[in-house]
């Protein structure tokens, strides 16, 4: 394992509230020394960064890796160096794998599947219930044992509320978070975008924003009574926001997130029936988005992840109500994001990287997410004054399906690193 000094870049880390021009030394994958102007020692590597901004290496809770079951869409290898293309060094993947990630041995796979590939961090969470069925309790205590960080039947609502509930209990009892995709099924059934002006036109069927909003209610209710740590995903939705400010004031132990999506797009991107717009929680209209933005600025919302769901191409070309829902997202996430919120003054660049980096290794409980001395050096180095187009088959990713396809962003990571290790030899090229 080598030793590296960063030298002439300008270091940001939220959570030890460092923003300036500074160095960092690096030596057997830890973080040393940070300070100005570093004597670059014998034996000891100088990688110039000036110009360029050093963060934290950043943290996804919502990937879909595919593995196993779905190879043809994605891999854990694909999947993370598609995540280290957007300087995400750690990730956590979705139990909907093939078959559901809802046992000890299932979870055993995927970490020893990372560990064999040597690329980013992985971290599994388990199902909830057994099959993402809703019906059954899975082994949660097992899955722990074996390294889950959380444990969630995300792409299904828990529709049962004793089941919630008792899960709930099992998650508080086992330190595990619970992370919950509220979306309540007799109102979304059949629903294939945000029920408004748009579906109208197209004369298709909608999901209404109370469909989020009810299981939200639900999922804070039952964390209030269990005092379970909830986390909930993908939030969408004006009154999502305004409900998890009211449950926090309460003292309820929940965080929440909300994806580039729903913060760089609106509901028009399905205009003219555009089926790379269909996701799950739908993109919402501007309203939805003027209040996830303002949830950010409160840090009533403090995580944003990616929800990356990759899939073939041509699922994605069939009629609107047959395709298929989501988008790849972990290359670009970081740029859209600084594009839109900070280039833009609606957050600071610190604050938009904590929402990327220490406060979602809290949701997890994990020691990542920041550069301090001592601890493990995973560090992300970005270009901030790159512009580049999104281009779906420039990707690491096997996925086909990019709602982001053809957008311009600023920023471009130029070193990604693991635990000191330098994991970038080219953006996209010569892995």
């Amino acid at each position: 394992m080598t030793s590296f000094v960063l030298t002439g870049g300008h270091v940001v880390d939220p959570k030890n509230n460092i923003d300036k021009k500074c160095d960092i030394l690096v030596k057997n994958g830890v973080i040393i020394k940070i300070s100005e102007n570093i004597a670059v020692e014998i034996g000891v590597e100088e990688i110039n960064v000036s110009g360029k901004y050093i963060f934290p290496g950043l943290i996804d809770l919502q990937v879909h890796l595919r593995e196993p079951g779905r190879e043809d869409k994605e891999t854990i290898e694909s999947g993370l160096k598609s995540a280290l293309c957007g300087g995400i060094t750690s990730v956590v993947s979705m139990p909907n794998t093939t078959p559901v990630t809802d046992s000890q041995a299932a979870v055993e796979f995927q970490i020893s599947r990372a560990e064999k590939l040597n690329l980013g961090n992985l971290y599994p969470a388990g199902a909830i219930t057994k099959g993402q069925k809703g019906k059954e309790i899975s082994e949660m205590w097992e899955m722990k044992n074996s390294g889950i960080v959380a444990t969630t039947d995300d792409g299904v609502d828990v529709q049962n509320e004793g089941i919630l509930e008792k899960a709930m209990e099992y998650a508080k009892t086992h330190d595990l978070v619970l992370m919950s995709h509220c979306q309540n099924e007799a109102l979304s059934a059949g629903g294939v975008l945000h029920e408004g002006d748009i579906s109208t036109k197209l004369a298709l069927p909608g999901i209404s924003p109370q469909a989020e909003d009810l299981a939200v209610y639900k999922n804070l209710v039952l964390a209030e009574k269990t005092g379970c740590k909830l986390h909930l995903l993908h939030n969408s939705t004006k009154e999502s926001v305004n409900l998890i400010k009211q449950f926090k004031a309460r003292g309820v132990n929940v965080s929440a997130e909300t994806c580039p999506q729903y913060l760089t797009l609106t509901d028009t991107i399905c205009d003219n029936y555009n089926t790379q717009g269909k996701m799950y929680p739908p993109i919402r209209s501007q309203d939805h988005q003027d209040a996830l933005i303002q949830g950010l600025k409160e840090n009533t919302i403090s995580v944003i992840s990616t929800d990356h769901a990759p899939h073939l191409a041509f699922e994605k070309e069939k009629p609107f109500v047959e395709s298929v829902w989501g988008s790849v997202g972990v290359e670009c996430s970081f740029a859209l994001c600084y594009t839109r919120l900070v280039k833009t003054g609606e957050l600071s660049l610190s604050d938009l990287l904590a929402k990327m980096t220490f406060q979602p290794a809290d949701v997890i409980s994990v020691k990542r997410g920041d550069l301090s001395i001592g601890s493990v050096a995973d560090i992300a180095v970005f270009d901030l004054e790159k512009e580049w187009e999104i281009k779906v088959d420039e990707m690491q990713t096997k996925g086909g399906n990019c709602v982001f396809e053809g957008m311009k962003v600023f920023g471009k990571p130029t070193h990604v690193f693991v635990a000191g290790d330098e994991k970038l030899v080219k953006i996209g090229k010569n892995w």
